[in-house]
């Protein structure tokens, strides 16, 4: 991995692009965050997932989901525990609307959002 002196700088920021130089080129010469910003999200406001695989604003909820995304999240973690084996998943609330699920030393994230309407 390059280290920051010898990382190329982003287009779009200027900083240096150490994590996936590999995919520099692929990019514009910029972050794929700095990417996806400039030339794939499809909202106004960035924080705002825009619906495309992979948008960095729909990683995690900015703010906490409805009371309603809330329960169905707590039902799926129910479903998950119930009956629950010594090989089963381990399932644990990291913070509102979102859940970890531990199965053979591999974490997954489970997000409950509720979904943006979609403007014409």
């Amino acid at each position: 991995m390059a280290t920051t002196s010898e990382a190329p700088a982003c287009r779009r920021c200027g900083r240096p692009v150490i994590l996936n130089r590999e995919h520099y080129e692929t990019f514009e010469g910029m972050h794929y965050v700095c990417f996806h910003f400039e030339f794939e999200h499809r909202r106004p406001d960035v924080d705002e997932d825009c619906g495309l695989r992979g948008c960095p604003a729909g990683e995690l909820p900015v703010h906490a989901p409805s009371d309603e995304a809330q329960r169905v999240l707590h039902d799926v973690a129910e479903t998950l525990r119930a009956p629950y084996t010594a090989d089963g998943p381990q399932v644990d609330f990291e913070q509102p609307g979102v859940l970890l699920v531990t199965r053979s030393g591999h974490r997954i994230r489970l997000v409950a959002l509720d979904a943006w309407k979609q403007t014409q």
